[in-house]
């Protein structure tokens, strides 16, 4: 009962080491207002000026130079948890399991936030290539230049962007800026309330939490939300269109074509009306509704330009992934990924297991890649 006793303590004593992860200057002060419980050791301080060395970084950069796929730590890591008490297990037995089992969750959280602190610290060279703010975390590409006819889809066309960058690197970007403009609200949720973590973040959802600290139930539920969310917008989508009630079938051809040839099509989103622009940011995950309350009111400033960001960075990754070995040297979670980033996130939904998935994946994008290459050739 000793040991159960220190288990509160013991979590605390995990957590603490949080504060002590550098980031930036921006960042490492609103870090160590959070973190901060008692004064740094002189150990502690000693060690914060750098808690990623230079030469790691350039080493980990100079990796990912020639590379086609992200590094790991722009995933969540494996989660680990004790195993299920039996049926016979006593009262003692089962609180030691859920001692076990915050202090799994408290661990795979400060891996999350730690790796988000590495990611950003070694793509702050990446993101001056880029001409972007070193510790603004603003994702590329930095704005919206859309197209001012249909004709216009040039960047549509998935050809590869001269932006000195492989796609790794370019992921690496784009994912760690994303990921710290989450981490300071997700980091207070965790300081709050510690083990119970897992049990508030469904309810704030993907909103403030970043994508190294979500674990796999949220990341599938988010998964059928947005399913059911494209669903409904492409409902829509025919009935506005075509005055029918069923769209095509998820993965068809004709719902590749409809998202590969109208909805990504930059010329086609600068001139659409206001809820055909909100349907296409519902397909494409970039809003939680296709039909929002003064969601026609938001277009124009909000998501008109939030839908061409969004299509311009599918040109830019088509054309890394066509460039540096195409949709085969992908692993299979980046393909995962790449596919639910272009409305393709039911396509694999009814596969008997996790190898038919990826096929149906693999090949649904290489499909998407060689619809957006002849899109390009009949413009040209």
């Amino acid at each position: 009962m000793s040991a159960i006793a220190r288990g509160p303590r013991a979590l605390q004593v995990q957590l603490r080491p949080l504060a002590y992860f550098p980031i930036s200057c921006h960042f490492c002060a609103v870090s160590s207002q959070l973190f901060s419980t008692s004064a740094p050791t002189r150990q502690s301080r000693r060690h914060a000026p750098s808690s990623v060395p230079s030469t790691s970084i350039n080493s980990k950069l100079k990796s990912l130079r020639h590379e086609i796929n992200p590094p790991k730590s722009t995933l969540p890591a494996d989660l680990d948890l004790p195993p299920p008490s039996s049926t016979t297990a006593t009262s003692s037995d089962k609180l030691k399991r859920y001692v076990a089992l915050g202090r799994a969750y408290l661990a795979f959280y400060k891996t999350g936030l730690k790796n988000v602190f590495g990611n950003y610290r070694a793509s702050i060279p990446l993101r001056k290539e880029l001409g972007l703010p070193a510790f603004l975390p603003i994702s590329p590409p930095r704005r919206a230049s859309a197209p001012t006819s249909p004709s216009s889809s040039s960047l549509s066309a998935g050809t590869s962007a001269p932006i000195g960058l492989s796609r790794a690197q370019f992921q690496l970007v784009r994912r760690s800026a994303r990921d710290v403009r989450r981490m300071i609200p997700f980091t207070v949720i965790l300081i709050v309330c510690g083990e119970f973590t897992p049990l508030i973040v469904p309810i704030v959802g993907a909103a403030i939490t970043p994508a190294t600290c979500r674990i796999p139930s949220q990341v599938a539920k988010e998964r059928a939300t947005a399913a059911t969310r494209k669903s409904a917008a492409l409902t829509a989508h025919a009935t506005a269109v075509d005055g029918s009630l069923t769209p095509a079938p998820a993965g068809s051809d004709d719902e590749l074509r409809l998202l590969a040839t109208r909805l990504a099509n930059p010329g086609w989103a600068a001139t659409a009306e206001s809820a055909a622009v909100q349907r296409a940011c519902a397909v494409f995950g970039l809003v939680k509704h296709h039909n929002q309350r003064a969601g026609s009111l938001l277009v124009a400033p909000v998501y008109r330009s939030r839908l061409v960001r969004h299509l311009e960075y599918l040109a830019l990754d088509d054309g890394m992934i066509r460039a540096e070995g195409g949709v085969s040297a992908l692993d299979a979670v980046e393909v995962r990924i790449a596919v639910e980033e272009r409305g393709g996130v039911d396509v694999a939904a009814g596969a008997r297991d996790s190898a038919r998935a990826e096929e149906l994946d693999r090949l649904w994008l290489e499909r998407w890649l060689t619809i957006r290459e002849n899109e390009t050739a009949q413009t040209v």
